[in-house]
Order: C-alpha cells, then sequence, then structure tokens
C-alpha cells in the first residue's frame, strides 16, 4: 500500500521521470564515447605509424 501511496505522490512522480531524464542522457554518452572510440582506433589503424604514438595530457 505504501508503494501504491508514493506512486501517486506528485514528489515521486517528478523523482522518476528525472532519474529517466539521467539515464538517457548517460546512455547518450556512453554511445557517443564508444562511437568516438572506435572512429579514433580506426584511425590508428589506417595509419601505420599512429599506433606507436603515446597520447598525453596537457598541463
Amino acid at each position: 500500500m505504501l508503494k501504491w501511496l508514493m506512486r501517486l505522490s506528485p514528489w515521486y512522480r517528478d523523482k522518476q521521470s528525472e532519474l529517466k531524464r539521467a539515464s538517457l542522457k548517460t546512455k547518450s554518452a556512453i554511445i557517443q564515447y564508444r562511437t568516438a572510440s572506435r572512429e579514433l582506433q580506426e584511425e590508428i589503424r589506417s595509419n601505420n605509424f599512429a599506433k606507436y604514438l603515446i597520447y598525453e595530457k596537457g598541463d
């Protein structure tokens, strides 16, 4: 019964929709990262010397 009452609560619905939006944003970011990673890997494979380079994060 408590779960049923919570589902009717506007606060609960807001939190559920907020959680769903955050989940979709995270999923989208992961997909974009995977795509960029694949593109980078393809570029490295197509460029024979690139596999020997070490990329460092700048200061």
